[in-house]
């Protein structure tokens, strides 16, 4: 019966009412629309503290989503580039720069309804209302006589079972009126702005009030066609809404410009401070890629305030400070105490004045993911004892509800990972025995994987607790050790199970449950065809990093992982984490050569079919160029581009590595062997050099000639369509002398008969000069 109207045709027998009835009802629908311009002119707002800082002047970048699907790895407009970031709820689709203005304007005949997608903290609620806001000013969306913010976390609008339900009013006789007048003009003028499709329950009946906001099927009849919605979500939630938008706009968050301008704003125009604070930011993996989320960048500008100017490296130890600044800036500021705050998985260390209040936090959390909710009211506090004073705290946001004038409020916590967190503390907390129960149940939770990574970072997996009940139901019974868990993993052949496991130990930062985790997997570990966001691409590098220590070469292949430029920067970030002599992981930007040197033992890496890029080769070449145990280095159809001006990287790597044997440059772009040519000529260890399909010219077979005189014994060129008969002859006749140990030669097949009488004279001639036969094929 409700907002399902908007998204139906009307019936041609369908009228308008009245011209002196319409009259009537617009000036009833005038009332209420100074009733919501003051409502919202009073900045309602879902935050109850001044903290987490916020930009005075917002600015929202956005996109539309258009149809096309962008071949992973295969992104090359700068603008799409530049709003992908690597994180799971990115929209791999081809984008539009979109001003807000015209989000309806974009629309042409279609039904007005609109989706506005965003990873969480992108600022989608910031951005509803702030729509409903400058609507109320008369400076946005004035086609509409009014405009009615919804926000599906409220627990009132859940509660919702007619239209008058969902309205913001000072008493049920005006929201009534106002639901007549409404459906009286079959929605014409009205504007929906429905923020959280994410949160609404995943058990909400189909037929209920919220799922007729959006689904046109709940009924034939469309009393309310002319009305236009708007509907905020994160993309992984919003699937099902597709084929009913008229449209898709994202939410992109802050560019690095609007970034640095938010920092400056926060940190009062101190320069030196804001810059520090980026260098900080690029030298930390785990925060450079979620930066551009508003919610994130006020977090980690609290961090690093709070930290005397530096960053955790990990989101435990990231979210850990956010809750202790928040306490300690509760005893200073509400109690006038400076006593220590202590260490918060330990309740019993923490100050008497806040010791309750953290306790009960933690069991609100652990309550909300056991049931799978973000939103909790008073009810909830009262059923579980919890008095309301935890909401001064800090990390506890009040939210009065729109619909209730503000009567009632709700409460959520100030970001989901800081209720994982406490979650995960509450649970730390319990009895061994306890810990496999809340586990197994927990386990399928959307949730439960986050809530883990915390408790790792929580207990260092040093236990012998059930730590890893999360696993599907073929692990039954749920595995006693880590240990047990690895040996299933492989043996069931679970590439993402162990990826997530490797992020814990990441979480963990415990070097020697590292290298027993790498016994146990004989030192290989493959992940191909793993989609790998760049928080994985850190964890993995981590580990395979800290395995070092080991005297057993260690195999990484990630073949087909879907890697970025970004995640092999983070790659190799995480290569760098190898610990010093006490253990422990370094929290100072140390330059990868540095770290890599004499350390790490990674003797084969596969990165094939990853989008690294060129960024991600320099990243790459200079973490590797001191390394001892490189010997294979898979670089095949990487979107790289090789030339004149960004081979460099290249000449590095061959210029300095000690062990490398075997390189893979094959299905890139190599308009340009002069520095591969100069690093070849230097290099000692390079056994084979793979160029297949690269486009090689015969300029490029020439300079490349000129730096084959080191120990290399294969050679693929084949596939490279512009190398003529006369480039082939060029590089056979500074075979007849040079590259003394070269065997084997692919070349492109269609030149094999007409240069095959050149190669017999080439090896008669290297015969001469003590030299092996080059066998030439072409396959």
């Amino acid at each position: 019966m409700v907002l399902t109207y908007c998204f139906v045709s009307p019936d041609s027998t369908t009228s308008c009412p009245a011209s002196r009835e319409r009259v009537l009802l617009n000036h009833k629908l005038s009332s209420y629309r100074d009733y919501l311009q003051s409502r919202y002119r009073a900045r309602v707002s879902t935050l109850a503290t001044q903290w987490p800082p916020v930009p005075t002047n917002k600015v929202f970048k956005l996109a539309m989503i258009q149809k096309e699907k962008i071949q992973r790895g295969r992104i090359d407009d700068e603008f799409v580039r530049l709003s992908i970031t690597g994180k799971i709820d990115d929209i791999l689709l081809q984008k539009t720069p979109l001003d807000l203005t015209n989000i309806f304007s974009e629309i042409g005949n279609r039904q007005n309804f609109v989706l506005i997608e965003g990873a969480p903290g992108s600022g989608k609620s910031t951005l509803a209302l702030h729509i409903c806001q400058e609507w109320a000013k008369r400076k946005l969306f004035q086609e509409f006589d009014i405009a009615i913010l919804v926000r599906l976390r409220d627990p009132l609008v859940r509660e919702a079972i007619t239209i008058s339900d969902l309205l913001p009013c000072t008493n049920k006789a005006m929201a009534n009126e106002t639901e007549t007048v409404i459906i009286s003009l079959y929605g014409k003028g009205v504007l929906w702005v429905l923020d959280g499709w994410d949160e609404l329950p995943s058990d909400l009946p189909r037929d209920s009030i919220i799922n007729k906001l959006v689904r046109p099927d709940m009924s034939r009849e469309s009393p309310l066609h002319e009305s236009a919605v708007i509907v905020t979500s994160r993309p992984s939630s919003s699937a099902e809404l597709h084929p009913l938008v008229s449209s898709r706009v994202e939410v992109l968050g802050f560019t690095p410009h609007k970034l640095e301008q938010y920092f400056t704003e926060c940190l009062k125009g101190d320069s030196q401070a804001v810059q520090t604070l980026l260098e900080r930011i690029r030298e930390n993996p785990v925060v450079e890629g979620s930066c551009y989320l508003p919610l994130n960048a006020s977090i980690i500008v609290n961090c690093f305030l709070s930290d005397n100017h530096s960053l955790p490296t990990s989101n435990h130890g990231i979210f850990t400070s956010v809750v202790q600044s928040s306490l300690k800036r509760y005893l200073q500021e509400k109690l006038g105490k400076t006593t220590p705050v202590g260490n918060i998985t330990s309740p019993d260390s923490l100050p008497s004045e806040i010791r309750t209040q953290t306790v009960q936090m933690c069991q609100l959390a652990y309550h909300g993911i056991e049931k799978n909710k973000a939103t909790f009211t008073d009810s909830d506090l009262a059923a579980l004892r919890i008095t309301k004073e935890i909401s001064n705290v800090g990390l506890l946001r009040t939210v009065p509800s729109i619909i209730s004038d503000g009567h009632l409020v709700y409460y959520c916590f100030l970001h989901l990972s800081i209720q994982e967190l406490l979650a995960a503390i509450h649970i730390s907390l319990m009895s061994p025995k306890q810990q496999i129960s809340v586990f197994q149940k927990l386990f399928g939770s959307p949730r439960f994987s986050a809530v883990f990574q915390f408790y790792a970072g929580i207990t260092k997996l040093r236990t012998s607790r059930p730590i890893l009940s999360l696993l599907p139901r073929f692990l039954c019974p749920v595995p006693a050790t880590v240990f047990e868990l690895v040996r299933k993993v492989v043996k069931n052949g679970r590439r993402i199970l162990l990826l997530s496991l490797i992020n814990c130990l990441y979480e963990a930062e415990d070097s020697r449950l590292c290298v027993s985790v790498a016994n146990l997997l004989n030192h290989n570990l493959y992940l191909n065809r793993t989609t790998m966001n760049p928080i994985d691409c850190l964890s993995v590098g981590y580990f395979a990093s800290v395995c070092s220590n080991t005297s057993n070469g260690f195999i990484l292949s990630l073949r087909s992982c879907s890697i970025s430029d970004q995640g092999c920067k983070f790659l190799a970030r995480g290569l760098s984490k190898c610990p010093n002599s006490n253990n422990d992981i370094p929290t100072e930007g140390i330059h990868i050569a540095e770290i890599i040197e004499n350390t790490s033992s990674i003797s084969e890496l596969d990165l094939s079919y990853n989008a690294i890029g060129n960024s991600g080769l320099s990243t790459l070449c200079e973490a590797f160029s001191t390394n001892i145990s490189l010997k294979r280095l898979d670089l095949r159809r990487c979107s790289l581009t090789i030339s004149d001006d960004n081979g460099a990287a290249l000449y590095q790597l061959l210029n300095t590595n000690n062990s490398l044997e075997h390189l893979n440059l094959s299905d890139n772009t190599v308009t340009s062997c002069r520095h591969i040519a100069a690093g070849l000529t230097v290099n000692k260890t390079l056994r084979t050099l793979n160029l297949v399909d690269c486009e090689l010219t015969d300029q490029s077979i020439e300079e490349l000639s000129t730096g084959l005189i080191n120990k290399i014994e294969e050679l693929y060129i084949r596939g490279n369509y512009a190398i003529t008969e006369d480039g082939m002859k060029t590089l056979a006749r500074h075979l007849t002398t040079h590259c003394s140990e070269l065997t084997m030669l692919v070349i492109p097949g269609r030149l094999i008969s007409c240069i095959k009488t050149v190669f017999r004279d080439t090896n008669k001639e290297r015969k001469r000069n003590g030299l092996p036969k080059i066998n030439v094929r072409y396959n």
